[in-house]
Parts: C-alpha cells; structure tokens; sequence
C-alpha cells in the first residue's frame, strides 16, 4: 500500500524501469509493464512535488475543474496546456474529453447525480459506477481515444473507496501529470456528498508506460531514496467541503474569476475569490490568478502577495517549486522554508543524492 502519490510514482516508475519491456508505439518506443493494481492509503495527498518531476500544478488543476465542469472546448485548456492541440481531432476540442461523458452523458445523464443517488437508494451498492469509455463513438480513426475507463466507487465502514480502471497509463504525463489529481479530487467531492470519509484509491492499469523522452527523467525520480512527501512533513491536504450538489455554482464562481485575470482585470477577480468559501476551490482560483499574472509579465512582487493568499498549504508549497523552476530561483524555492523547513530539508537533500548519484 502507497500512502500517497508520491510514494506511488516512484514505485511505479521503479517497477517499470526494473521489470518493463519495451515496445514499439505509433510515434515512439516505450517500456511498459502490462496488468499493475496499484493502491493508494491518502488519496488526498495529491500535491506531487519531487526534484526532476517539473509538474506543473497550474495546469493539472486548471484541467481538473475543467473536466468536473463537463467542459471540452480547447479554448480554455489551451491557455494551460499548449500540447492540448496535438491531441485534439478538430483543434478546438477533446472529442473524448471526460468532462462531458461524466457530467452529460449523451445528453441525459450526470453520472455525478446518479452515483450519488444509487448511494442513497443503498449505501452498499456495488452499482455506483461511473463509464468514460464510449464503443459507439470511440471505434473509431481520432488522436482522442480515452485512457482511463471506468469508475467504481464503494462504501464500507463509512469510507468511499473508488477504483479506477485504465486501459493504458503514460506515468509521467498520464497518471502522474493530471488522471491522479483529477479523481481525488472526484472521490473527495463524492464522499463529502454522503458524508462518509474518503478511502483508499485503487488504480488497475492494462499497460503502466513511460515513453523514451521520459527514461531520464524516470531513472532521476526511481532513484530517489524513500522520499517524504510534504504531508508527510505536517502539511495537511487543503480540504474540499462542498458536494456535488454545490459543485457547479462554485465552479461558476472560479471560472467568471479566470476570465477576469485573462483580461487583466484583477483586482475583480480578487473580490470574486474571497467569496468562494471552499479552500481547495478558493486556491484554485487564486492559482489561476497566479498563472494568468505570469503570462501578462504582471511585477513579480504583486504576484509573491497573491502566493502569500494561498496561505501555509500544498498549494502554496506546489506554486513555489514551479516559480523556482520558471525565473530560475532558488530564493523562491527558499521560501518553502517559510512554509514547512521540514520539507524545504528533504527536497533540497533529495536534490543533492540524485546529483551526486550522476555524477559518481
């Protein structure tokens, strides 16, 4: 049992690197290992944040609200992730996009909705599914076939499990990069819902992979030696409150924020902020306010205050490993010292092994 994404990632890539075989692709060679179960103990400590990894927090997030929006216009996406294009049929959507199959499902249905309501119908159900996959449109010639599935969540105890199926799993960009991050935040809401307490994550992927523009990066990161993760050094995970019920009109709110700071209008989308009363989807938005400041060259010290709204939590830790990296920084990676100097030690430590390791 992994306790969280960080201890997962590295075991996976360290299965993968030690026990993969490697295999053609339709663009590149990859190492893959075929059928892994792999279960995580604290899905909500989902902020990855490990030398080499170079996540990039903002766009996972943005992707995130996205998909538990059911949009699946590029028009939004682009803005955080430039590639989103490559995998795009018509350049202006995902054609396969998540967002859409969870939340209207042909037209009909919110399987949000329904899982939550065949939970109140039996709170034992084995039927709280919800499908992703779709064979009457996905057969088909397209760069947008869904990888990850289905999804299964159960109550025992008065903890919501939720397992997920993938057919094919890249670890870095895939699992790692956005598919984790999305369904803990799911599984969080859907357990707030029912007020049950959030279990365990289990994730069965058909082939975990990494691609040959990641082996370095994944030998770097397998080799860190039994990393801590900032949970693990007293940051606890920024809480999301809110149910399915009060998703949409809080979505509503970050959305109309980020349209703000798109057009340079920040100091509305402040306001819009400090009326969202859920910290996860508070930080969410002032993070995209972060983002958007960064693309308009916004004084860098008007974009420290908005970091130092996001408070002494993983967002905040997140948001500075990623400046540290973009203005090449080490002062902003610094001030992770201001937040937890526990884990500001151990990364900085884990920097300094794999360093020495390359070059023994």
């Amino acid at each position: 049992m992994n306790r969280n994404i960080t201890a997962a990632l590295v075991n996976i890539l360290d299965n993968i690197l030690n026990n993969g075989m490697r295999v053609g692709s339709r663009d590149q060679e990859q190492m893959e290992v075929l059928s892994t179960l792999t279960k995580i103990q604290h899905p909500t400590e989902r902020f990855l944040v490990l030398p080499y990894r170079n996540n990039n927090v903002f766009a996972q997030v943005a992707e995130t609200l996205w998909v538990l929006s059911g949009r699946n216009d590029l028009a939004f996406l682009n803005h955080y992730l430039p590639r989103a294009e490559d995998f795009s049929d018509d350049k202006l959507t995902w054609r396969a996009a998540y967002g859409p199959r969870l939340r209207n499902w042909k037209g009909k249905v919110d399987q949000l909705q329904e899982v939550v309501k065949r939970f109140k119908e039996d709170p034992l159900t084995k039927r709280a599914v919800m499908n992703i996959f779709d064979p009457e449109s996905d057969y088909q010639q397209t760069k947008d076939v869904p990888c990850n599935n289905w999804l299964h969540f159960i109550q025992r105890d008065g903890c919501v499990d939720l397992h997920v199926t993938v057919r094919a799993n890249d670890a870095i960009w895939g699992f790692s990069g956005i598919n984790f991050f999305e369904w803990s935040v799911l599984h969080e809401i859907i357990a707030n819902t029912l007020g049950w307490k959030v279990g365990k994550l289990s994730w069965y992927v058909g082939t975990f992979h990494i691609y040959s523009r990641h082996y370095a990066t994944a030998k770097k990161i397998a080799g860190l030696n039994r990393p801590l993760s900032l949970y693990e050094c007293k940051i606890k995970p920024t809480s999301i409150t809110i149910g399915v019920d009060e998703l949409d009109g809080v979505l509503k709110q970050v959305f109309e924020a980020e349209r703000c700071v798109r057009a340079g209008e920040f100091n509305k989308a402040t306001e819009i902020d400090k009326r969202i009363q859920d910290p996860f989807f508070r930080n969410a938005a002032i993070l995209m306010k972060i983002y958007s400041a960064l693309k308009l060259n916004v004084e860098r010290n008007i974009i420290n205050n908005y970091l130092h709204d996001l408070g002494k939590t993983d967002f905040h830790i997140a948001a500075l490993e990623y400046l540290s990296r973009k203005w090449k920084s080490q002062n902003t990676l610094e001030r992770i010292k201001n937040i937890s100097p526990e884990f500001f030690q151990s990364f900085t430590n884990m920097q300094s092994s794999i360093a020495c390791s390359l070059t023994a």
